[in-house]
């Protein structure tokens, strides 16, 4: 501590530049503590003696008649030297935070001292675990906490506590939720009572209040009146009549988002439904559904739910709500035994109502055995067979090359229970291709393909050559194929079929067909045959090997 301290910024611009600096949010200028200078464009905060308070966020704004920037000195947080630890301390405090139901919200605080360091969030004295709803987090030395669907019991006091081997330091902020701290209550009322709904919030002013009966905004006048004061707001109903009864909400907002509540009013209704269900649901094999209506009449009102008469009760597959006059019954997983007739049953004190709706579950067609890609002789019939399973009737498709195929004198579709096929008759080079088949139901479709080519009789892509060789010495015929495979490779001289000996080898390796010849006599002189067979058809190429005999030199002297 005591140390000077200096931070600069060199900057450009057309004149006349206007710096400043802020600590924290807050402008300096000059005085005994630190010096402030702007000289050549290079800007100064000059610190005569460092302390440890003077750590902080430090801001640098220059501007001109065109515009203004800024920029924050976070790596230039002062802290001055020492050589001890230092324990916790905040450079940004926590500060209160508001927030609305089902947002998210986020508190952070900025923290130095020496590592390493452990920061923990505490609510309402009672420490935070991380989980799905709260993410915790400590990045060069910002700690942050962020809250998800935040709800009323999310609301109350956040600290953030800062522990290192020298002690720790906590910073404290509150989460405000927007909500409504007295709901308008429900009424049951007779014809030509006076009913007032009263509703008070908390949180940030300036607040909107908006009343609405169902989707439709209220104003004073009539027979009904608004009041609103600072943290209330009362809606007033004079001599209400059956056509009054309905869902009455008030809408409270805020520049952080908007809070509402209903109350329902009757006038002595029977239950009855007035928004019935869907008459009939189409679903696929595992899919989730739900199945909703709206009811008006005099509460309580009892919502039970029947599935083919038989009543339906709460469980993993069966979810039910009945809130704000909308039940609802939510299914998932569904499955084909869950097909059938559903009725929705409403009573109250004053009358009872149902409606009812068929759920079609089906499955979705997918293939248990597919046509695998062959290899065909030209001339020959070709059948692709195929059995899928899901619920029937099933519409077939075949496609070749992406062009749909009809049946025909070229192509014989078939389908028998779950026996799907495609025969090609008289199959010739040009109906090689991709294949496919697409099985499709009322809730999905499914496909699958394959190639099928037509088998190629042996090529010679290099035919054997000619050679000759000396007498004892060595020879070789190489050819290269193309075509399908199996191919079975024969070598024949003069017409007669060569077998291995110690003399002869032949090989056929990745296309390549081999005759080796050692030992060389005049008798192996002559024409050599290379044939290639498959089951499409039969090559043969052709070469002459020519012997030539050894020459002796005899040599001697004369007396």
């Amino acid at each position: 501590a005591g140390d000077p301290a200096t931070l600069e910024y060199t900057v450009t611009g057309t004149p006349e530049l206007k710096p400043k600096w802020y600590k924290d949010g807050r402008p300096l200028v000059a005085s005994k503590k630190y010096r402030i200078s702007f000289k050549n464009n290079v800007a100064q905060l000059k610190f005569y003696s460092a302390e440890l308070h003077d750590s902080g966020q430090y801001t640098f704004e220059i501007s001109n008649e065109v515009g203004t920037i800024s920029h924050v000195c976070l790596s230039s947080l002062l802290v001055p030297r020492t050589d001890r630890d230092i324990a916790p301390f905040f450079t940004k405090p926590l500060r209160n935070v508001g927030s609305v139901v089902n947002s998210t919200c986020r508190l952070d605080c900025r923290v130095a001292g020496s590592l390493p360091m452990r920061v923990s969030w505490f609510k309402d004295g009672r420490e935070i675990a991380a989980s799905d709803k709260y993410r915790i987090a400590f990045v060069e030395g910002t700690a942050s906490l962020e809250i998800s669907r935040v709800d009323m019991n999310d609301a109350g006091n956040f600290t953030c506590r800062a522990t290192n081997s020298v002690g720790s330091k906590d910073s404290s902020g509150a989460l405000i939720v927007l909500l409504l701290l007295d709901h308008p209550a429900s009424k049951d009322v007779l014809p030509g009572s006076a009913v007032c709904l009263k509703s008070t919030f908390q949180g940030s002013t300036p607040f909107t209040v908006k009343w609405f009966k169902g989707a439709k905004e209220l104003v004073s006048g009539g027979s009904c009146y608004i009041s609103k004061e600072a943290l209330e707001s009362s809606l007033e109903l004079y001599a209400v009549k059956t056509s009054d009864s309905g869902t009455y909400t008030c809408q409270v907002s805020n520049v952080a988002g908007s809070v509402e509540c209903s109350a329902n009013l009757f006038v002595k209704e029977p239950a009855t439904f007035v928004e019935r269900l869907e008459p009939s649901q189409l679903l696929k094999k595992g899919d989730a559904t739900q199945l909703a209506c709206k009811v008006t009449g005099t509460p309580p009102i009892k919502i039970t739910w029947f599935a083919n008469d038989r009543e339906i009760k709460e469980s993993s597959k069966h979810k039910m709500t009945f809130v704000e006059s909308t039940a609802v019954l939510r299914l998932t997983d569904v499955a084909i035994e869950d097909s059938g007739e559903y009725m929705c049953e409403a009573q109250n004190e004053a009358g009872s109502d149902h409606c009812g709706s068929i759920l079609i579950v089906k499955e979705s067609p997918y293939f248990t055995k597919e046509f695998k890609s062959i290899e065909v002789l030209k001339e020959y019939d070709v059948m692709l067979l195929a059995e899928v399973a899901g619920t029937p009737p099933f519409e077939i498709t075949w496609f070749k090359d992406n062009t749909t195929l009809r049946s025909g004198r070229k192509y014989k579709t078939f389908i028998q229970d779950q026996l799907v096929s495609l025969q090609i008759l008289k199959f010739v080079a040009t109906d090689a291709g991709e294949y496919q088949c697409r099985v499709t139901n009322e809730v999905g479709s499914s496909t699958c393909s394959a190639r099928v080519t037509l088998r190629e009789p042996p090529t010679f892509v290099k035919k054997i050559e000619s050679t000759s060789s000396l007498r004892g010495g060595t020879a070789a015929f190489q050819a290269t194929l193309k075509g399908s495979l199996p191919i079975t490779v024969t070598w024949l001289k003069d017409n007669e079929e060569i077998t291995e000996d110690n003399n002869i080898r032949m090989t056929f390796e990745n296309n390549v067909a081999s005759l080796y010849l050692s030992g060389i006599e005049v008798k192996h002189d002559g024409k050599y045959v290379c044939q290639a067979r498959n089951d499409a058809g039969i090559q043969r190429c052709s070469a002459l090997l020519s012997v030539k005999g050894r020459f002796r030199f005899a040599m001697g002297f004369r007396e």
